[in-house]
């Protein structure tokens, strides 16, 4: 009977190669999706920030949507088309002298 129960001691004792090998793939696998989790949280504060951007993007294109009705509402056309005018296509007034800075800026 001792002889027995030595054999059986024997046995566990006896570590097997198959659990080896899932301890190593289960290691393995954590590792893959703790990578994959912190590079999915840097994707999404990326995007985060882009959301962010459009956002102030958004804001600012709805003030000058707003500040554009205000002319078209105010009936300030004359002074919005004067702008315009000068701003975008350069034109000036009868008897209005421009400069220009030539000067090299460093």
């Amino acid at each position: 009977m001792k002889e027995t129960v030595r054999k059986m001691k024997a046995k566990k004792r006896k570590p097997q190669k198959h659990s080896f090998i899932l301890t190593l793939a289960l290691l393995l696998a954590a590792g893959y999706f703790v990578i994959s989790f912190i590079s999915a949280q840097l994707e999404i504060r990326e995007k985060e920030k882009e959301a962010e951007q459009i956002q102030a993007q958004i804001v600012e294109q709805q003030a000058e949507n707003e500040r554009l009705q205000a002319v078209v509402d105010g009936g300030d056309e004359q002074e919005y088309i004067a702008r315009v005018a000068r701003e975008k296509l350069g034109y000036v007034m009868p008897d209005e002298k421009v400069y220009y800075d030539i000067t090299p800026s460093n």
